[in-house]
């Protein structure tokens, strides 16, 4: 359900546009599953339909992931600093890392806080799901998880963010 301010009015006198995230839509253009020694890509999920995500997503997940590599050549004297977000004008990217995994998402910039949580939650999942075989991933991915992919399709990644959570 999307709530949206019809009166343009407002908009114009106060300089802001008065509009709620429509919960239906996803927050994510994609996100990927790398192994992080390897830099090899697990799983990936796109949730748009933007050219820009289309079958390129060995090429997408390997920039990434050097990008995180060259940061930590950049800065070698600190050695658990890492790459968290990289942003943009309508989007970031976003990194969480847990061992071996890399999960990284490009958000369409609505609420760093919600994305944040969001992106931790489906990190923790996958890596408490798929433990073992990502730490003892040796280039083949196990089917298991390419069947991960359906969990991402079934479940609204919003509903995954709680107002609860202490963050």
């Amino acid at each position: 359900m999307s709530y949206k301010w019809i009166n343009k009015n407002i908009e114009k006198t106060y300089g802001f546009n008065i509009e709620k995230f429509n919960s239906d839509d996803n927050r994510f253009h994609a996100i990927y599953f790398l192994d992080n020694v390897s830099g090899s890509l697990l799983l990936s999920k796109k949730y748009t339909r933007n050219t820009k995500f289309s079958s390129h997503e060995d090429l997408i997940s390997g920039f990434l992931n050097a990008l995180n590599l060259f940061i930590s050549e950049i800065k070698p004297e600190s050695i658990n600093d890492e790459i968290q977000e990289v942003n943009f004008k309508e989007s970031r990217i976003l990194y969480e890392r847990r061992g071996r995994l890399s999960v990284i998402a490009i958000s369409k910039k609505t609420n760093l806080q919600v994305e944040r949580v969001i992106l931790h939650q489906i990190m923790e999942d996958f890596y408490y799901r798929f433990e073992s075989a990502i730490r003892n991933f040796n280039g083949n991915i196990d089917p298991s998880i390419l069947q991960y992919k359906k969990r991402l399709e079934n479940t609204n990644l919003n509903n995954l963010f709680r107002f609860d959570i202490q963050l």
